[in-house]
């Protein structure tokens, strides 16, 4: 009966160790799509004195919206639902967004991020553009969508494999959710 007992336990401690000892796989597969913010954009022309702005492609119901102040631009996504407008960016009026790709970042085809590459500017500003600091380079500028504000990075366009490090950071962000 002793023995019985020693073997019964034995087998249960090799059973927990091994319960233990499993690892969880993460089968999120996490992908890219891409909005052209030349090609894939149209305008819509602003009434009663509103300046025009862009309407442009996205995915998953996103839409991206382009719009200007009399000193800035900024660049946000519509929702699916249409009910809110996450702002992604705002730049100098110098910024042509016609020359940027919006990477949109996809957990099990689903977004939760974008990745855009947009200047960036020194603090201190001047009589000459007195918003904005003077430009000193470019970042790629890591944000999250609706449900993961978290994301929220930047990424020097000099560090090397700069982008894939900004997928880096989205993809664990999204995995810290």
């Amino acid at each position: 009966m002793r023995r019985l007992m020693i073997i019964f336990v034995f087998g249960l401690i090799l059973l927990t160790g091994s319960l233990y000892a499993q690892k969880t796989v993460d089968t999120t597969k996490f992908t890219s799509v891409y909005t052209n913010l030349d090609k894939d954009c149209k305008t819509l022309k602003g009434v009663g004195g509103t300046d025009d702005a862009s309407d442009c492609q996205g995915i998953g119901g996103y839409r991206l919206r382009v719009w200007f102040s009399a000193a800035s631009q900024m660049i946000g996504a519509d929702t699916p639902d249409k009910k809110d407008t996450i702002h992604l960016i705002t730049q100098g009026l110098d910024f042509d967004q016609t020359k940027v790709k919006v990477e949109w970042r996809l957990a099990n085809g689903k977004p939760f991020a974008v990745i855009m590459r947009v200047f960036k500017y020194s603090d201190e500003t001047t009589a000459d553009n007195p918003y904005f600091g003077k430009k000193i380079g470019e970042e790629l500028a890591v944000m999250g969508l609706k449900g993961f504000d978290g994301i929220d990075f930047k990424v020097d366009t000099k560090t090397p494999d700069a982008n894939a490090k900004a997928r880096e950071l989205a993809d664990n962000g999204y995995k810290q959710k």
